[in-house]
């Protein structure tokens, strides 16, 4: 028993030592888009770079479109009798108005189509996204044991974002504030932001326009030249990227294979979207992978622009490039020490 104790006290110690000598730091960012290129002379390529999620902290999501699974599931159904029927239409014949103020009436299976022994409900928890993002982005007070959003009472550079947000040929697209402990290069994980507008409901990932299914039947006989060539782009664009083209085959594990190869590439197509890594090797360095879209003549171009940079905290830095700046500030962060227990106290 002595020796159990004796270790455990050990651990904890261990423990509390590690959080003791852990650095954090506070990262406020600041990115926005040069709109001004009447003079600018410098061509980009003109493929979609697709940036793979992998691995990310996504601190932002959260914010933006947040889990509503138990909100949901909380609810009872509006109208028990409703749920037994599925209607081609997507208004059920028996509907009628809500009788509770919050509450859920969705279509569900027949009895039937269903394979659970146990009737389950198929329920959409999802909240849609939203068509624009506002720049400024934070979190709340409390310092957490995992990288977070910080309170906007932490942010310093909210003149220097103003001044950006005044100028005519600038569009400001993020202002944020987060905190997290740098670890090496090796087992760092980049964290994932994206802003500005929502290109989901009119252009795919690489970029092509999306066709309206519900008016236009996809037949040999039905599809204009137009729609033609941008499927063919669309799959250019694809090539290009080093992206395989999906083909019917008979092998489940290449069919695995292919859509593992998609897995990571974002859903929703955001003006900017991209990663940004920081750690710690004696130095900090900055490692930002991003997606810049321009909707431009009817059509949505994307610039990739990658930057690498070795930081000293405190001071503010400024990642320039001809259609993206981003301004950065890196400061040591001393998180609250946790009051001690009281002796006797459980």
């Amino acid at each position: 028993m002595k020796f159990r104790l004796l270790f455990g006290s050990c651990l904890l110690l261990n423990a509390l030592t590690i959080q003791a000598n852990e650095r954090w730091f506070e990262v406020e960012m600041i990115i926005f888009e040069r709109t001004a290129d009447s003079a600018l002379k410098e061509a980009f390529p003109e493929q979609v770079t697709p940036i793979r999620l992998g691995r990310n902290l996504d601190l932002l999501s959260a914010r933006v479109n947040p889990d509503v699974t138990s909100l949901v599931l909380a609810l009872q159904p509006c109208h028990p009798p409703a749920v037994t029927t599925a209607p081609a239409s997507p208004v059920a014949p028996d509907w009628r108005v809500p009788e509770a103020v919050m509450c859920w009436q969705e279509t569900q299976p027949l009895a039937w189509q269903s394979t659970k022994l146990f009737p389950e409900y198929t329920l959409n928890t999802r909240g849609s996204w939203p068509q624009q993002i506002g720049p400024r982005i934070t979190g709340t007070a409390g310092h957490q044991t995992t990288p977070y959003l910080a309170a906007d009472s932490a942010m310093q550079l909210t003149e220097v974002a103003e001044r950006i947000r005044r100028q005519r040929q600038h569009q400001l697209l993020l202002h944020t504030i987060w905190r997290q402990a740098p670890v090496t290069e090796r087992r760092a994980i980049p964290s994932r932001w994206y802003a500005g507008r929502n290109y989901s409901q009119q252009f795919d990932y690489w970029g092509q326009p999306l066709t309206n299914t519900a008016t236009v039947v996809e037949t040999a006989s039905t599809v204009a030249s137009g729609d033609l060539l941008e499927q063919i782009d669309s799959r250019l664009q694809q090539l290009a990227a080093g992206v395989p083209l999906a083909q019917p085959t008979e092998n489940s594990e290449e069919q695995r294979r292919l859509a593992q190869s998609n897995a990571n590439i974002p859903e929703q197509v955001w003006q900017l979207d991209g990663l940004f890594k920081l750690h710690l090797d004696h130095y900090l360095f900055v490692n930002t992978d991003f997606n810049l879209r321009q909707l431009k003549d009817g059509k949505l171009n994307s610039i990739n622009i990658k930057q690498s940079r070795r930081l000293i905290s405190g001071e503010i830095h400024y990642l320039d490039h001809p259609k993206l700046g981003i301004v950065l500030q890196i400061r040591r962060f001393e998180p609250p020490i946790a009051p001690a227990q009281p002796e006797g106290a459980e």
